[in-house]
């Protein structure tokens, strides 16, 4: 066996390895020039698509080029601005006057044919148009410049012993420089050559490159897909050179494509063709109201009359690719109509682009390729990679050493029970009025009408009326009989509910429409078996108005927020009476998810955006945790209950409510006395705290952070497991909230407006530094010794200490206004994490074969000191915890945590578009035969490396274990079983965020301008 983690470096002894190119950018004059057009058009953007599509095809040695080609709105309101332009396309090789030439044209068919006629139409003064023609006709329209960079090796900061690149190009060079030696070359065996891709949204100014395969289709199974590589340049403390992390992932095609109906968002689409094998060409697919549908002029909410039409830069990519005269619309591409016999035109599928309920007649089957790469595919195109950068010295990354650690994994509180173990118990205690004692197998004991008497009885359910009937409350197989773990959940839920809520009774509401009597009773009765009696709960009727479509609400044709306001004022009564209760109270609400046409019509309509967040905004104004539950769905042909579906949704939601939306962890003491049993007990953290900011969408941002945010702290009593939280916002000055209960915290939240911390970004890096100190330091000067975890995926835009170069456990400074904080923070930990940019391992392995057969009289003993006859490859995730073993005088020392375990276990070896060769047992026989196992189509899980730096800590702590125990609160919350991305607290970002009802509810202005 032998590990490969999916990162290359080089030594730092590299000869030098320099790029030369040119770029591309507007001059200052023609930026302020398409800055006026901007101003004065009454759309979004200026037609710069064409140019895009120009460009990918007339620029052949181009590296990159900008999705909006340095025409975006940002870009052009800061046209007045002194800065300089950008570029916004980097060319590889070529001259001036080669550029020059190949420019002039297509800019003059550009200006032409598209923004003369795109100025006419938006009233434009024609004199911005002639000035800009005048400044081409100049050679003044556009800048080359001459750039040069030293991909590798790279240089380090003399302090920290961190690499830093040589020049400003060199992220973004190196990306393209490996990108280019791997285009045109076979990495993934039995497809063809891997291709570049040169306008892609987000990657233009990161250290970024991708790749991506022509389309693949699997026999008997719908869809197709591309493999995408991503290449990705980054760094990590104390290491002297860059590593080039690989990512493999799919990237699915639609096979067709109906009229927009839920998601106007546009759709990114792919054009491959052979005669260029190296490159493909990015086009974009928007929704348009169909102007030759008088249908809808007069009605806004009528979705019928939009459709998907091809942006311009298709256009420009048919006439410079010889596609044929005629039109197409995105369902015809997604067709395959667009493709010819050397090009292949594809569009981007989408989850969620067209959401559509299971009354829905005209919906497709599922979609067949799920999302994933199994572990061999990525290891075939790694170690080919490899190979091919093997001879320019760029070589595996090899400098980690794993720790040893055990993490024993009690799952008993996030066990989810099977159906016939739960509704057994269930109706075993509404019969018995019992609530811990059960009878294993309850139903065995029953026959058909007995079990039909009691759903009946109890939930208005029918045993023919569920999807397998009988069969679905037998126990065989997968489905074990769980009394026992049945019994251990409800005893450490109503511990959960003690811990959390001592000498209280919190108040669950289930809140559910008419049409769902079925699913209250059912909720209501399990959640009194699950968690006894230190819960009330009351089921009611939802509020009038507060759910369903649009159409059929009040204010339709209001915009977002207004809408949004007339739903909190449909919850209002019902929330007072909430407030009135003054008790720890949660509400989950059982809706659905698409409505009856109000019209009459024989169509859906999806619920109204807004009435989630409205809901949840109203709710917890009064204190109140809220959750949503889809009711049980049904199978479309017999029309039958997908019960066992909804007992495990229904559990999860309740979890998480109950215990996610509190902040509760389990056993912290526990985990805190294990890792850290080295330290004398009182020298151990009494809190764990976690500092991070809140954005709208999760995860690191690529760019900037923007200005809408809430910064905030979370922070666990090692001895209590009491979750509290504060925040700080712009007040006018800098305001920082007391600490206080996640029930106060989701009241406080959901009515702060706006999120912000100040509109400066000085202002705002020196309050975010200030709120990180006093949160600190407080805890410190308290004698709590904390264990401070704070996530620079994006907080490192605003307190720099945090970057790779600068992190430095000696030399702890928050901006200039506060240095050396190691010596205030003694007795404290400052532990750096960092979410996706760690490289994933995998362990490559093999089965050993010998060739026998039933006659074979040789023993077991004497094969197996024959050779093998045959090797099977396999591979799989390597798990564990593991440290970069790079020397540096910081005091930091960065480990890798990957998953333990992963969601779903699949059989190794696998490929996901290959026949792979697998053994198959024979029945009462001792050998196994060799057999073909056909391309796996299903979801492929993949675990999530996370990264720990280890930075202050005290002298008797050892990095390792404080890296273990962070690595240990990844798992153990008694509502959540799998691993999670980020380890408590700040994992409990996530429901913050869904309490921020200025991230949730946004106008459609706003909306339509997300691509």
């Amino acid at each position: 066996m032998k590990q490969f983690p999916l990162a290359f470096t080089v030594p730092d002894k590299l000869p030098p390895i320099i790029v030369e190119g040119l770029t591309l950018s507007w001059t200052k004059a023609s930026l302020l020039s398409f800055a006026e057009i901007q101003k004065g058009a009454n759309v979004k953007n200026l037609p710069y698509a064409s140019l895009r599509g120009f460009l990918q095809v007339v620029l052949k040695d181009a590296a990159r080029i900008e999705p909006e080609v340095g025409l975006s709105k940002f870009a052009l309101n800061y046209a007045k601005s002194d800065s300089v332009p950008e570029p916004f396309v980097y060319l590889n090789s070529g001259n001036k006057e080669e550029i020059n030439k190949v420019l002039r044209p297509i800019i003059h068919d550009w200006l032409t044919i598209y923004l003369r006629p795109f100025a006419k139409e938006e009233d434009i003064s024609i004199e911005i148009i002639e000035r800009l023609e005048d400044l081409r006709e100049r050679g003044e329209l556009i800048k080359i410049s001459p750039f040069k960079s030293q991909v590798l090796p790279w240089g380090s900061d003399e302090k920290t012993g961190t690499t830093q690149p040589k020049d400003k190009y060199a992220y973004r060079m190196l990306a393209d420089y490996a990108a280019r030696q791997i285009a045109g070359q076979v990495i993934f065996p039995e497809l063809g050559p891997i291709k570049r891709i040169i306008s892609s949204n987000g990657t233009f100014s990161s250290g970024i490159a991708e790749l991506i395969t022509d389309p693949i289709t699997l026999p008997n199974t719908k869809g197709k897909f591309s493999f995408i590589v991503r290449l990705e340049v980054v760094t990590y403390p104390s290491l002297h050179q860059p590593l080039l992390r690989v990512e493999v992932s799919k990237r699915r095609w639609f096979t067709q494509l109906k009229a927009p109906k839920y998601d106007c968002n546009n759709i990114s689409g792919f054009i491959f063709s052979q005669d260029y094998p190296d490159c493909t060409f990015s086009y974009q697919v928007k929704c348009e109201r169909d102007k030759n549908n008088k249908k809808g002029k007069h009605n806004k909410q009528e979705n019928n009359n939009l459709r998907w039409v091809t942006d311009t830069d298709f256009e420009t990519l048919r006439r410079k690719l010889n596609f044929p005269l005629q039109s197409f619309d995105g369902q015809q591409i997604a067709l395959g109509m667009a493709s010819t016999d050397s090009c292949e035109v594809v569009l981007t599928y989408r989850n969620g682009l067209q959401d559509i309920s299971e009354n829905d007649e005209e919906t497709s089957e599922k979609y067949g390729i799920e999302t994933g790469v199994p572990e061999i595919d990525k290891l075939d195109a790694f170690e080919a990679i490899a190979k091919i950068l093997q001879p320019l010295g760029i070589k595996i990354f090899d400098g980690y050493t794993e720790v040893p650690s055990k993490h024993k994994l009690d799952d008993t509180a996030s066990r989810m029970i099977n159906l016939p173990t739960l509704l057994g118990g269930v109706l075993e205690a509404l019969e018995t009025n019992t609530s811990l004692e059960f009878t294993p197998k309850y139903f065995d004991q029953l026959n058909d009408k007995q079990i039909d008497d009691l759903l009946c009885k109890y939930f208005d359910l029918r045993l023919e009326g569920i999807h397998w009937g009988r069969k679905a409350l037998q126990f065989k197989g997968r489905t074990v009989n769980q009394t026992d773990e049945l019994q251990k959940i409800i005893q450490a839920n109503q511990a959960a509910i003690q811990q959390l809520y001592p000498n209280q009774r919190p108040l669950l509401f289930i809140f559910y429409e008419s049409e769902l009597q079925t699913e209250a009773k059912l909720l209501q009765k399990i959640t009194q078996v699950l968690w006894g009696d230190t819960l009330e709960i009351k089921i009611n009727r939802l509020p009038e108005d507060t759910h369903g479509p649009r159409e059929g609400l009040p204010g339709k044709e209001l915009k977002a927020k207004e809408r949004s306001r007339k739903r909190i004022e449909a919850w209002k009564s019902t929330a007072k009476q909430i407030a009135k209760l003054n008790q720890p109270t949660f509400c989950l609400i059982v809706a659905r998810k698409f409505y009856p046409d109000p019209t009459g019509q024989n169509t859906v309509k999806p619920d109204d955006k807004v009435n989630k967040p409205s809901t949840r905004q109203a709710l917890a104004k009064v204190g109140a945790g809220v959750q949503f539950l889809l009711p049980i769905a049904k199978i479309r042909k017999t029309n039958c209950l997908k019960l066992a579906d909804f007992f495990h949704r229904m559990q999860s939601a309740l979890k998480d409510l109950l215990f996610a939306h509190s902040g509760y962890i389990n056993d912290l003491r526990e985990k805190v006395d294990k890792y850290l049993q080295s330290i004398p007990p009182e020298g151990r953290p009494k809190e764990v705290i976690a500092i991070t900011i809140v954005r709208k969408q999760k995860g690191r941002a690529r760019g900037s952070i923007g200005n809408t945010f809430l910064p905030i702290a979370i922070r666990l009593n090692v001895d209590t497991g009491k979750c509290e939280f504060c925040c700080a916002y712009d007040k006018g000055n800098l305001a920082i909230t007391p600490w206080s209960s996640f029930t106060d915290a989701r009241a406080f939240i959901a009515q702060l407006t706006p999120i912000k911390l100040a509109d400066k970004e000085d202002v705002r890096k020196t309050r975010f530094m200030e709120f990180v100190k006093q949160i600190v330091t407080n805890s410190v000067k308290e004698g709590m010794q904390p264990l401070v975890m704070i996530d620079s995926s994006n907080c490192v835009k605003l307190w720099n200490w945090l970057a790779d170069i600068r992190i430095n456990a000696n030399q702890i400074n928050l901006g200039q206004q506060y240095e050396n904080m190691q010596d205030e923070w003694q007795g404290a930990r400052l532990i750096r994490i960092r979410q996706e940019l760690a490289p994933g391992i995998i362990e490559k392995k093999a089965r050993h074969l010998i060739e026998t057969s039933v006659e074979d009289t040789r023993t077991k003993e004497e094969l197996n000191k024959l050779p093998p006859t045959l090797k099977i490859p396999s591979a799989s995730s390597a798990t564990g915890l593991f440290r970069l073993s790079a020397t540096n005088q910081t005091g930091c020392v960065a480990y890798l945590s990957v998953a333990r375990e992963l969601p779903q276990r699949k059989a190794r070896g696998q490929s996901c578009y290959r026949s792979t060769d697998t053994l198959v047992k024979q029945t009462g026989l001792k050998i196994s035969q060799l057999s073909k196992k056909p391309p796996f189509a299903g979801r492929w899980p993949t675990p999530n490396p996370l990264e720990i730096v280890v930075t202050l800590r005290q002298p008797e702590d050892n990095p390792d274990d404080l890296a273990a125990l962070v690595e240990s609160l990844r798992y153990g919350f008694g509502h959540y079983s799998d691993w999670t991305g980020l380890p408590a607290p700040l994992f409990f970002e996530r429901v913050v965020r869904d309490y921020i009802s200025e991230f949730a509810i946004a106008d459609e202005d706003i909306e339509s301008e997300q691509d």
